[in-house]
């Protein structure tokens, strides 16, 4: 089955059930696809043809949930650009890619009219790049993830089959649009499910005590979380009663884009009742492997590996240990770079991830980053082991550990660590230090510890440790 079949399926079936529902209005999934139509038709007024870039530029909205339908449907290819960026990358993106038109007025685009019909018309070319989604690396311009609706749909579809998604799932949608977890994960997701996105208002620090307003009044039951919003969510939680409501009602919690520290596995299920489910995925190769409830309820990891996905490792003899090789039938076509087109895809189809894990039957641990890896003395440190110990000690919100070139041991480990409020560091650090040498080896404990008010992130909660490197050095 195609994408565009598969689309077509999942709409007609759910016609007049609801797709969408915001704080503005709610849209069955005909009157969603009218409203598509509408702003595809004001596209095609526009010029706009079939294989044409189309730029989205706007905040978190249903008229951005709109857009990436309307684009669809005209056959036309999606460039997010995220207004939060810097303005140097956005200008960049748009020069890079020479979009037919740049969408980036809200009101405009909810004003259009809808052109309703009787049943879903998608009818994307199989093959042909429906999205290029900018990553920034760790050097460099932003680079553009290119994938097919093909990919994109198929890998959504294997998740939904594979952790049970379905026409019954009321997801509640709080990451950025422009990013591909707030695509792929938050809104194509539970649509091929046949469910529902409950869009709340992009996630910011200072709604946190009323986060949990919106998802409970919506009846939600599925959320995606970042591992930073999860722990912000878990220590500043003040009512148990709303507490024991969120873990009542929540049957899926998953939690991804960057590494989950075990502190905060522990501390949400502790404070909601419920078990976050981990997964791992990247943007040139999607969702790779998810946790059910019951799996992130037993056991730690990323979950089990998406049927038709396949884990294989490879040396890396200069840091004297595997890398993860990803093989999946829904691998990007390429790269758009600086300097032209590429693929990061070996001869034989398989991603190098970057990361460093283990494969226990289908369930994927990942252990660290490749290039975040400390050779210290000649041993191989996971500065996300020492991370997991630090974040133990009460009175430690942050912790990053990072490998600086040292004369003697080749690299010295590195804590950067924020403290709670009205906590002395001073005694923080002597118990820390205390917590390391009871529970690492010599080898693994902090040579230094820095304290910061905050670590550098990205959008999507990674931590930027090349920022942190480059600061210190």
């Amino acid at each position: 089955m195609t994408a565009s079949e598969r689309l077509n399926r999942c709409f007609a079936a759910r016609w007049n059930e609801p797709a969408l529902i915001c704080d503005a209005r709610s849209f069955s999934y005909g009157e969603l696809h009218a409203q598509a139509a509408g702003v595809a038709a004001w596209l095609t007024a526009r010029g706009c043809r079939a294989g044409d870039g189309v730029a989205l530029r706007l905040a978190n909205g249903w008229p951005f949930a709109v857009a990436y339908l309307a684009c669809l449907l005209g056959q036309l290819r999606i460039i997010p650009v995220n207004p939060e960026h810097h303005p140097e990358d956005q200008a960049y993106i748009l020069e890079r890619t020479q979009p037919r038109v740049l969408l980036e007025d809200a009101d405009f685009l909810a004003g259009l009219p809808a052109q309703p019909s009787t049943r879903p018309a998608f009818d994307y070319p199989r093959g042909a790049v429906a999205t290029v989604f900018f990553t920034s690396g760790t050097t460099g311009r932003p680079k553009g993830v290119c994938h097919t609706l093909d990919a994109l749909v198929g890998n959504v579809a294997a998740f939904n089959a594979s952790l049970g998604l379905d026409a019954s799932t009321r997801l509640y949608h709080v990451l950025p649009m422009a990013y591909m977890a707030g695509f792929l994960n938050t809104l194509l997701s539970p649509w091929v499910a046949g469910g529902t996105v409950l869009l709340g208002p992009r996630f910011r620090p200072a709604d946190v005590l009323r986060f949990w307003q919106r998802p409970l009044d919506w009846n939600a039951n599925a959320l995606w979380l970042t591992p930073t919003l999860a722990a912000m969510l878990a220590r500043m939680s003040r009512d148990p009663e709303a507490a024991h409501r969120v873990g009542a009602s929540l049957r899926q919690v998953f939690c991804g884009t960057a590494p989950l520290p075990e502190a905060t596995r522990r501390a949400f299920r502790s404070t909601f009742g419920c078990a976050l489910q981990e997964s791992y995925g990247m943007s040139e190769v999607l969702l790779v492997a998810a946790q059910t409830r019951a799996e992130a309820e037993q056991t730690s990891g990323v979950g089990h590996l998406l049927p038709g996905v396949l884990a294989r490792f490879r040396a890396a003899p200069e840091q004297h240990a595997e890398e993860l090789v990803i093989h999946t039938p829904w691998a990007l076509t390429g790269y758009l770079l600086e300097q032209g087109e590429g693929s990061p895809l070996r001869d034989d189809g398989g991603m190098p991830s970057g990361d460093l894990g283990t494969l226990n039957d289908t369930d994927l641990i990942i252990t660290g980053r490749l290039k975040d890896l400390i050779i210290r003395g000649g041993l191989n440190v996971s500065p996300a082991a020492v991370e997991d110990t630090l974040l133990r000690e009460a009175g430690v919100l942050e912790a990053a550990v990072v490998g600086l070139p040292h004369e003697f041991w080749g690299e010295s480990i590195v804590a950067c660590l924020v403290a709670e409020a009205s906590v002395d560091t001073h005694v923080l650090e002597l118990a820390l230090k205390a917590r390391c040498a009871r529970e690492l080896g010599e080898g693994m404990r902090p040579d230094r510890y820095v304290w910061l008010d905050a670590v550098p992130r990205a959008s999507t909660g990674k931590i930027k440790k090349n920022l942190l490197r480059e600061s210190l050095a």
